[in-house]
C-alpha cells in the first residue's frame, strides 16, 4: 500500500527530471539523450514522453525528437499573471489599510473557495489577518462572495451545496438565500459579511476586473466593525471600491468599456 502512495510521487519527480533536461539543452532531444541526460532507461522515457506529449508537457516534431511543449507556456503565463496581480494590488492595498485601519487581503476563486493571495496587515492593537495561502468559505465571506458574484447562478449553488457548513448563527442556511445575496452583491457592486464565518467579524470587498471585465480577484477589509449600516463601515466599503478601481485599471479595465493596450 505504501509504495501505490509514493510512486505517483516517483513518476511526477522522474517527469520534472526530463523537462529538466529538455530546458537545460535549449533544442529538441532524441529519446536516447534524454535518456542519457536523465540516466532513465529508454523504456522509462519513452512511457513517460509519451504521457507527457498527451498533457501537452512535451511536443515531438517529425524526426522523432522532444521539445517543451506549450502547456508550459499557459502554466506560467498563469503563474505570471498571479505574480503580477500581487505586485500591482500592493500599494492600492496597503493605502487602504493605512486609511481605514483594518486589515485587508487579495483573493481568487480556487476550487470553490477564496484563495487568499496576498494581505496587509493594520497596525492597531487588534486585527484580524487572513494568511497568505488560506482558504476560506465562499459562501459566507465578502471576498468570497463577489467570487461567486462572477459566476452562474448553477455554478454558485453547486459550490455551496459541497462546502456548507454552520460556522456562526449567522452563516446562511440554504442556496436560496445565498443567491439572494449574490444578486444583492451585483446589484450594489460589493458584498457584505455580517458575522457569517466568524462571530463579531464583520468585512466588505469589491471586485477586481480584468482587461476584459472579467472578475478575477477580490479586495477587501475584515475587522470588528461594530455594524454593518454604520458610517464607519460605509467608510470603509467605499475606500474598498476605491482600492478594487486602482487595481482593475492597473490590469487594464476601463469601467466605461475602453480597453488599455498592455
Amino acid at each position: 500500500m505504501t509504495e501505490r502512495r509514493t510512486e505517483p510521487v516517483r513518476a511526477i519527480t522522474k517527469a520534472c527530471r526530463i523537462l529538466d533536461a529538455l530546458a537545460e539543452g535549449k533544442r529538441a532531444l532524441t529519446l536516447g539523450e534524454i535518456a542519457d541526460a536523465t540516466g532513465f532507461a529508454k523504456s522509462t522515457a519513452h512511457g513517460l514522453l509519451s504521457s507527457m506529449r498527451n498533457c501537452g508537457l512535451v511536443e515531438q516534431d517529425t524526426a522523432g525528437r522532444y521539445a517543451l511543449g506549450v502547456r508550459l507556456f499557459e502554466y506560467g503565463s498563469a503563474v505570471s499573471s498571479t505574480r503580477n496581480i500581487i505586485t500591482l494590488s500592493r500599494e492600492p492595498m496597503q493605502a487602504l489599510v493605512d486609511v481605514t485601519n483594518e486589515s485587508a487581503s487579495l483573493t481568487m476563486l480556487d476550487r470553490g473557495e477564496a484563495l487568499v493571495l496576498a494581505h496587509a496587515e493594520a497596525d492597531s492593537s487588534f486585527h484580524i489577518v487572513s494568511e497568505t495561502g488560506a482558504h476560506l468559505p465562499s459562501f459566507c465571506t465578502a471576498q468570497g462572495k463577489v467570487l461567486l458574484s462572477s459566476l452562474p447562478d448553477a455554478s454558485v449553488k453547486h459550490i455551496f451545496e459541497m462546502h456548507k457548513t454552520a460556522y456562526t448563527p449567522h452563516t446562511l442556511a440554504d442556496a436560496d438565500a445565498l443567491l439572494s445575496e449574490i444578486k444583492a452583491v451585483r446589484e450594489r457592486g460589493y458584498a457584505i459579511e455580517n458575522g457569517e464565518f466568524k462571530i463579531g467579524i464583520r468585512g466588505v470587498a469589491a471586485p477586481i476586473r480584468d482587461y476584459h471585465g472579467e472578475i478575477r480577484y477580490a479586495v477587501g477589509l475584515i475587522g470588528m466593525f461594530r455594524r454593518v449600516d454604520s458610517d464607519e463601515f460605509r467608510n470603509a466599503a467605499a475606500e474598498v471600491l476605491k482600492a478594487a478601481a486602482v487595481i482593475s485599471e492597473a490590469l487594464g479595465y476601463r469601467e466605461n468599456g475602453s480597453k488599455v493596450l498592455l
